[in-house]
């Protein structure tokens, strides 16, 4: 693929977050240490910040940059997230936001410039 970015950063840090929360999920889940519906939205999370990640890496080649619309879909879970627990892994998910976020505001400049 022609990828119009060097390296999809936004959409990278989001998998590893993701990894790194399913991974968690399955071993409160093997430790039996938890209750079974932590283990599970720990993995179902992880699994869909990994899914939303892979899709964010693809608009990054294909683009250049995140739409906004993906940005906010972003931001808002992140808020959301981050509302009703202000110490939680939903912190993490702000580096990826805030790259996202300045890949948009180069290329929204860039565009009026030119």
């Amino acid at each position: 693929m022609d990828s119009k970015t060097r390296f999809p950063l936004a959409g990278a840090l989001l998998i590893v977050i993701g990894t790194v929360h399913t991974a968690l999920g399955v071993a409160l889940f093997i430790a039996d240490d938890q209750d079974v519906q932590l283990s599970f939205w720990f993995t179902e999370f992880g699994v869909l910040a990994v899914g939303f990640g892979i899709a964010m890496i693809a608009l990054e080649r294909a683009l250049g940059h995140l739409p906004g619309s993906v940005l906010l879909a972003l931001g808002a879970a992140t808020v959301f997230g981050l509302a009703f627990m202000p110490l939680s892994g939903f912190l993490t998910v702000l580096l990826p936001l805030g790259i996202g976020a300045l890949g948009w505001w180069r290329a929204r400049n860039e565009r009026v410039t030119t």
